[in-house]
């Protein structure tokens, strides 16, 4: 069995914009996870505002066989946040 690769696809500034992607890509199947260092604080990264916890944002990755395609689908709605 080959073992599945995951892909930086974009650093969002907070869980919101990320999960509003994952989402997005969700409904064109494609699976993807988030890692974020806001240690699972209530409202941590959330609700629009910066990370302030690491200041890092919140990365969404997708396996590297449907890389390409998420990495277009994030581009068109999520460019420039």
């Amino acid at each position: 069995m080959e073992e599945s690769r995951l892909v930086l696809i974009k650093n969002f500034p907070n869980r919101l914009f990320a999960e509003q992607a994952q989402q997005t890509l969700e409904a064109e199947g494609i699976h993807s996870m988030i890692n974020a260092q806001d240690f699972g604080f209530p409202g941590a990264a959330a609700g629009g505002g910066l990370d302030i916890f690491s200041g890092q944002g919140v990365d969404l990755y997708v396996d590297q066989e449907n890389a390409k395609m998420a990495e277009e689908i994030v581009r068109e709605i999520y460019n420039g946040i």
